[in-house]
């Protein structure tokens, strides 16, 4: 878990390095090498650190074959993803900010997919809520796309030739000269603001590379807001079909009570069935118990229902095994009561 902390400073410090600041020997700098630093512990430890077979099912410790096996995926891409370069550029070339250096430094975000397999975990998990799991993932992906086009964007204007014809100069003649936080504060509105087209009025491009750039970003935002009306229309319409149901068959049953005229006696007794049903359905005992294993069904049989089946007059006397085949074949059934 405390790898996935750092994975998320991560993913925020990176492109905010690589538009805003220049690498310099600093706190940030030491705080940076030693986040390196763990993850390059733990790309240590993962030699040791056995697999599940993907054919046979069996749980691999070979040391040799971990190794192998690690060797051949995602070694390389966790060496480059947490050798320092900037460092080594500053201590042999003196070079630490230049760009290619800066793109260097931005493999580190290779570490996110530690987050993606953290939420693919998550999802599976029955502590955990699927629908507000769903949620915190949706929103960390759009958090995590502001943030990355904002600083890009933000990039391009301040390496461009003449800085008053770029979308931040024209609102900030001196725009180099603002402190750092209104600069990225404007970087983060106008990427929102393009993100949920609400955009261009006052933040718009003003020059080629920034109109490319606009454009690709626009082209993203198309399939990551499909992905994100998709993924949450999908949650609501999940939330919201048991119910939707529910009412559909309540509405069904009084025009029927309704056409055929039944006394409200009986059409009290098909309403209170329905709500029964539905306030019962959710427990699935039935679906439950089928899906399990004869052994298994019998030892929950046997727990629920023994002691009940033991206690009716109309088997006093016969013996225990009887009554442990019969409560097996017992089935759940509940009753309205209409005092």
């Amino acid at each position: 878990m405390w790898l996935v902390v750092l994975v998320i400073y991560s993913a925020w410090i990176c492109p905010f390095e690589f538009a805003f600041l220049t690498y310099e020997i600093d706190g940030l700098f030491i705080f940076d090498n030693i986040v390196n630093g763990f993850f390059a512990v733990d790309i240590v430890l993962t030699f040791f650190v056995a697999y599940l077979d993907s054919h046979s099912y069996l749980l691999v410790d070979d040391p040799k074959k971990i190794a192998i096996r690690y060797i051949s995926t995602w070694f390389a891409f966790d060496v480059c993803s947490t050798a320092p370069f900037q460092s080594l550029s500053l201590m042999f070339t003196n070079h630490g900010s230049e760009l290619w250096l800066r793109l260097l430094n931005m493999l580190r975000l290779w570490r996110l997919r530690r987050v993606s397999s953290l939420f693919a975990r998550l999802e599976k998990d029955i502590r955990f809520n699927y629908f507000w799991t769903r949620c915190t993932k949706l929103i960390s992906v759009t958090l995590f796309t502001v943030h990355c086009a904002g600083c890009f964007n933000y990039l391009i204007a301040e390496r461009y030739p003449d800085p008053s014809k770029t979308w931040i100069g024209a609102v900030y003649p001196n725009f180099k000269e603002q402190s750092l936080w209104d600069r990225y504060i404007t970087s983060i509105y106008w990427s929102i603001t393009t993100l949920t087209t609400t955009g261009y009025g006052d933040l718009h491009a003003e020059n080629p590379r920034e109109m490319l750039f606009d454009i690709f970003y626009m082209l993203f935002n198309l399939g990551l807001t499909a992905y994100l009306i998709g993924n949450m229309t999908n949650l609501v319409v999940h939330w919201t079909s048991r119910t939707r149901n529910f009412r559909d068959t309540i509405r069904a049953a009084s025009e029927f009570a309704t056409r055929n005229q039944l006394p409200p006696r009986i059409q009290d007794q098909m309403l209170s069935h329905i709500c029964l049903r539905f306030k019962t359905e959710g427990l699935k005992q039935q679906e439950t118990l089928n899906s399990l294993p004869k052994a298994i069904r019998s030892s929950i049989a046997q727990h629920l229902f023994f002691h009940i089946v033991q206690k009716v007059y109309l088997f006093q006397g016969v013996s225990r095994d009887f009554l442990f085949q019969l409560v097996i074949i017992l089935r759940l059934t509940i009753f309205v009561y209409l005092g």
